[in-house]
């Protein structure tokens, strides 16, 4: 439904303002008693303030008693002896700028209480704090960052057992993906919220959550899956006595109708929710009555009824600003005129939608600056490569000149243990310049020339060609969230699976938009409880899959890449197949590149075995039927999976 999401977002912030009335109130320890009684003081002020009828200070008024009387009560509190009383102050503040919409100072309080929640080791409320930012970041459309703190928050959630706030996180992650237009991304996270939503406690939610499951597949057209959750959130809305979801439940229901063409259903469910809307309840579900009526008179054959409902239909989110509705209903009406043989107000109404399209070009000035971001970050990157090599090599002198003092300056039992002590300093400050500069030469490699001409000459192409100016922009969104992803890999010594899964996928989607979908590509994952939060060293498998790329699959009509997980104990097992041509068939050039690659891997490898004793390993061979025929190449890595940072 095309109001639904607006909805979910007014749901979410409700939840917000709740959240703080009912959780961290429900104080461990007994604080002090005159500062409780000012905190109970600061939350009524801020209850009569936002949610009184008419206030009774103006807005000057409150701002300065609030902020004076907050910042004191939090001067005042112990937070390590009284660390319940201290967040729920803090969450009192956030609230306060939130509902002032003050952003930069919303985030900057959530920045600071999550440091603070980090620092008195409070996951729990570490995880909340990180999903009340990403929910902010969602509303307003950073959907790159919405997600990246939706992710830290399931790491935390998953590390100490919180499945409440896996149910949640994952429920407002899946709206994300919505407004992405993703819907087998969000699909996936609304199940996964069902999994961990305990109907005892959740109940609302859960109906929440079977709303939007059966929007998405009103976007998709499936008419029965429509119905299905339809049905679903009928039945949990009885069971919360309660007419919340009443008109999702009509909504859907007449959506559900309409795809399956029973076109007398979806007059009666228009008709209730008419009646709903005349009793003041609901109203802003007007807009997709009027559309799908539009469209079932059409069907029926009454047209001229059908161009009414469609002008209505305009009108009302014209009135109410609702610009996603109005381009969905332009389209609608720019096809009626069409049928009606109206060419010139089709034309006219062609120009009205390419002005409302205009006021989303701010998505296109987002994607260029990404770009100027991602040239400036890898140049900055460059020079921090430098300069810390340099760094390193100054480290190593001074050790030497400091060990060569100890050893003229002492006695011969010192002198041994300075040699001790030379040694194994020297033995440290290798490996680690051998880590740098494999981290160095690896990250070269997956930013090499070849790949980033590749993909702006695309781009260009795509603009030359006039009309494909939107694949431009998408392949350009892609080829940037790669850029960021690898640039994030690369900083850390360790990775979630699910970030190397995701980079791998942004990387295997730009290739195959460069290649014009010459080649397919399937991740298998069979893992010990869908663990998909292990640790385990980054980058290690794009080399491989970059050689099944161009090596493998490339110039072919039905190229094959799967890439496989598994577990053993604490080994990652990865296996990359191609159906190309087979190492003894591949060109001297593949060769020094695969001989290249294979020499990064095994610098990490050995790197790896001697920073943190564990063990890991690769093999190449050609893939071969039963009559000996060569395949392909498969790929086997053995990665150890770490339970915490380093």
């Amino acid at each position: 439904m095309n109001y639904s999401l607006k909805i979910t977002k007014i749901f979410i912030l409700s939840l917000l303002v709740t959240a703080y009335q009912n959780s961290l109130c429900a104080f461990q320890k007994e604080p002090d008693v005159e500062l409780k009684a000012r905190y109970d003081s600061l939350n009524e002020d801020f209850n009569r303030y936002f949610f009184a009828t008419a206030p009774s200070l103006s807005a000057e008024e409150f701002d300065l008693s609030f902020v004076r009387s907050a910042n004191g009560l939090l001067k005042d509190v112990d937070k390590k002896a009284s660390p319940d009383l201290f967040f729920a102050v803090k969450e009192l503040i956030y609230y306060y700028y939130s509902f002032k919409k003050d952003t930069i100072m919303s985030l900057t309080i959530l920045n600071e209480t999550i440091r603070e929640a980090k620092v008195l080791d409070m996951p729990r409320v570490q995880a909340s704090y990180l999903n009340k930012k990403a929910v902010e970041y969602m509303l307003l459309d950073a959907h790159d960052s919405a997600l990246s703190n939706f992710n830290k928050a399931i790491y935390l959630a998953r590390q100490n057992g919180f499945e409440d706030l896996l149910g949640y996180t994952y429920n407002s992650m899946a709206i994300v993906y919505q407004k992405m237009f993703d819907f087998q991304g969000a699909m996936k996270r609304f199940h996964q919220a069902l999994v961990y939503l305990s109907p005892e406690k959740s109940l609302n939610m859960i109906a929440v959550v079977c709303s939007n499951l059966g929007n998405i597949h009103s976007h998709l057209q499936n008419g029965d899956s429509v119905v299905f959750y339809a049905k679903k959130v009928q039945l949990l809305n009885e069971q919360l006595e309660s007419d919340r979801h009443d008109s999702e439940v009509v909504g859907l229901f007449m959506a559900g109708a309409f795809l399956k063409g029973e076109y007398e259903e979806v007059l009666m469910y228009a008709d209730r929710i008419s009646l709903m809307i005349s009793e003041g309840r609901f109203k802003g579900a007007i807009y997709d009555v009027k559309y799908y009526l539009s469209k079932t008179m059409f069907a029926l054959g009454d047209k001229s009824m059908a161009y009414t409902l469609a002008k209505e239909a305009v009108d009302l989110v014209r009135e109410n600003g609702y610009t996603r509705g109005e381009i969905q209903y332009i389209k609608w009406l720019i096809e009626l005129d069409k049928h009606f043989g109206q060419y010139e107000i089709a034309l006219s109404r062609s120009e009205t939608l390419a002005s409302v399209l205009d006021s989303l070009n701010a998505l296109r000035s987002e994607q260029r600056l990404q770009l100027l971001l991602i040239n400036n970050e890898l140049e900055n990157r460059d020079k921090d490569i430098s300069e810390l090599n340099t760094h390193l090599r100054i480290d190593e002198q001074r050790i030497y000149y400091q060990n060569l003092l100890i050893v003229l300056g002492s006695l011969f039992s010192v002198l041994l243990f300075a040699v001790f002590f030379v040694f194994y300093r020297r033995r440290v400050t290798l490996q680690r310049v051998l880590a740098k500069e494999a981290q160095s030469r690896l990250l070269l490699s997956q930013l090499e020339p070849h790949f980033v001409f590749n993909a702006m000459a695309s781009i260009q192409f795509y603009l030359l060609e006039g009309n494909n100016v939107n694949l431009a922009l998408g392949y350009l969104q892609k080829f940037s969230r790669l850029i960021r992803k690898v640039l994030e890999s690369t900083r850390s010594n360790l990775i979630s699976l699910q970030d190397e899964l995701d980079t791998l996928n942004f990387y295997l989607e730009v290739h195959q938009q460069r290649l014009e979908d010459s080649f397919t590509f399937y991740f298998e994952v069979n893992l010990d409880d869908d663990d998909f939060s292990m640790l385990i060293p980054p980058m290690f498998i794009q080399p491989f899959i970059e050689n099944a790329i161009e090596y493998g699959v490339k110039g072919r009509e039905k190229g094959e890449i799967v890439v496989g997980f598994c577990q053993e104990d604490d080994i990652l097992i990865v296996t990359i197949d191609d159906n190309g041509p087979g190492l003894g068939n591949s060109h001297v050039k593949s060769k020094d590149h695969r001989s290249q690659a294979t020499q990064i891997t095994l610098e990490r490898i050995d790197v790896l075995k001697k920073l943190h004793k564990r063990e890991a390993s690769f093999s190449v061979v050609n893939r071969q039927d039963d009559e000996g025929v060569v395949t392909g190449v498969r790929v086997q890595l053995k990665l150890p999976i770490f339970n915490n940072p380093i």
